[in-house]
This record gives C-alpha cells, structure tokens and sequence, in this order.
C-alpha cells in the first residue's frame, strides 16, 4: 500500500513538472511529500519521499527567478543573506539509528544560479583548514547567514548546527564564498587562539544547551589602540565550553556552557577575531533567541 501511494505521488508530481509552474499548487504537492516524509517511519521509503520532494523543490526554485516565492508552509530552513544576493534551502532526514541525513539547496540570486548540494552525513571529524565543495559540504542545518557590507571579498557567514550523535552535537561557524560561481565552503577568515582558521566548530554534550547567535554587544578589548578598545557592534557571540571535570577534557559529551561566560568574534580588519570572556548586556536573550534552530529536526527523536 506504502508503495503505491509513493507511485501516485511520483505521478502527480511528474504531472506538475510537465506543466508551466503554479506555485500554490506546487507548494501544496511539496507539503504533502514534506508531510508523508515526516510521519513515514521506514527508512528506505522515508528516503525515497524525501527524493521526490528534493527534486520538486530544486524544480520549484529554479523557475523562480527573483527569489520572490517564499514557500511558507514548508516547515524546513530557509534563511537569506541580509543583502539578498543568497537563499538557503536546508532541512535533514534523520534515519531510525539516530544518524542524520542533511540536503541543501543554494539560490545565487545575482545569476539565478542554483544549486543542489549533495546529500551528507556528519562527518566524524571536521578539520578546521579545509574547503568544502558541493560535492562534499560539511553538512548540518544552517540557521543564519551573516553578510558583512565592509568586507573586501564577498562571502557569507554561515551559523548552523549538527545533531552528530545521541551524546554530543555540535553548532559550526563557516562561511560560503562563490569561485567562479561555484559554492565553496570555508576560507581563512577567522582568527583563533591556534591560529587562523577556516571554520569554528565547537561540539559538546546532548544535553546541553549551547549559545551560537549573531547580536549586537558593546566590548572593550586589549592589545589595540586606545581608540578602538571599545567595540558596539554586531559580532558572533557564543557560550564559552568546559569539562564538568578537569579529568574529562577531550570528551566531548561532557563539555557544557561554563555559565555567565561568553566569547565573541568581532569582525575587524576583514577577519572574525576571537575575543574572551565577554559580558553581554542580556545574558539571558541569546539563551532565548538559541532555541530556533532545533525546529527543523524531523522526525522528531524519538518518533
């Protein structure tokens, strides 16, 4: 029976794509496979739904060309970049062992170029000097882009997090640049107590809830100018992480946010710059704002 729905629902939408595109009607057939997917609860057939809305959607996007359809009954990740040159589409599978499957969608608005990103899983590691393509993009769900106008190359900032297991999970600072209109993930912007890097991540445990938010925070830093020591301005604030032992440092299922402790990393002089020990005017507020990122899990644990 499982089967046979998939087939009419393969029909019905190789049947839209056949035609010139009617959004509501398209949006209405991307919501019943988003659905189907969610409640389905065989992995395979899981899959296969997905497949189906993966490929509807991609259609769907590529007819768009402004960017203007906003594909608001889709419950998945679609933030944009402030200058809305870049739409996201992202949203994961995840499989009954608890792995997570993650898809992507980028719309480069100035070319209306769009591309679709190859499905992945977290991988175990994460090297901190490595560019990713979109064969091979590091995976999670983005829930911020970040575009700063001062910047000398463009690029884009990307705040995303990754259910990587059932005992840590881990959120990541990248960034997407376009090479010769190619998505390209990390670049060497981010200066760190071990050096220059091209992403940040930072896993800890399951259990925990962790602070990665873009707001805007007035600091006072050392090691420059008296005139520039205080810093009001928009930066990427974070939980500072420890062991809940000093005989656990390593392990990351037992890191947590030290408390009333941030870091921060201010963009200057075209680079995201580590800053310790931060005090945010509302340390409450980022908890609050951190919990947006959790609503694109599906199905939900558990289930």
């Amino acid at each position: 029976m499982r089967l046979i729905l998939l087939l009419m629902i393969w029909v019905t939408c190789l049947t839209g794509l056949s035609q010139e595109i009617n959004f509501t009607e398209t949006e209405s057939r991307l919501k019943l496979l988003l659905d189907s997917t969610r409640t389905e609860k065989n992995d395979s057939i899981r899959l296969a739904l997905n497949s189906l809305f993966y490929d509807e959607l991609y259609a769907a996007i590529q007819q768009d060309s402004n960017g203007e359809w906003p594909f608001d009954s889709l419950y998945i990740g679609k933030p944009a970049s402030e200058d809305g040159r870049v739409q996201l589409f992202n949203w994961n599978i995840q499989q009954n062992n608890g792995r997570n499957i993650y898809f992507l969608i980028i719309h480069h608005l100035p070319s209306h170029e769009v591309f679709r990103m190859s499905p992945v899983t977290a991988l175990e590691h994460i090297e901190s000097d490595r560019i990713f393509t979109s064969k091979d993009w590091p995976g999670g769900l983005i829930y911020k882009i970040i575009s700063r106008k001062e910047a000398k190359q463009p690029f884009y900032t990307l705040l995303s997090w990754d259910g990587f297991s059932r005992s840590t999970v881990r959120k990541s600072i990248d960034v997407l640049s376009f090479d010769k209109g190619i998505p390209v993930f990390g670049l060497p912007v981010f200066k760190t107590m071990d050096g220059i890097q091209h992403r940040v991540v930072k896993e800890y445990s399951s259990e925990a809830r962790f602070t990665l938010i873009y707001d805007k925070q007035s600091i006072k830093i050392s090691n420059v100018r008296k005139s520039k020591q205080r810093i009001t301005d928009y930066m990427i604030v974070l939980d500072k992480l420890v062991p809940l032992n000093e005989t656990l440092v390593g392990e990351y299922w037992a890191y947590v946010p030290a408390g009333d402790t941030y870091d921060a990393f201010v963009f200057l002089n075209q680079y995201w710059t580590f800053v310790e020990d931060i005090s945010p005017r509302n340390p409450a507020e980022p908890k609050t704002k951190a919990k947006k990122v959790e609503y694109d899990l599906f199905p939900p644990p558990g289930q």
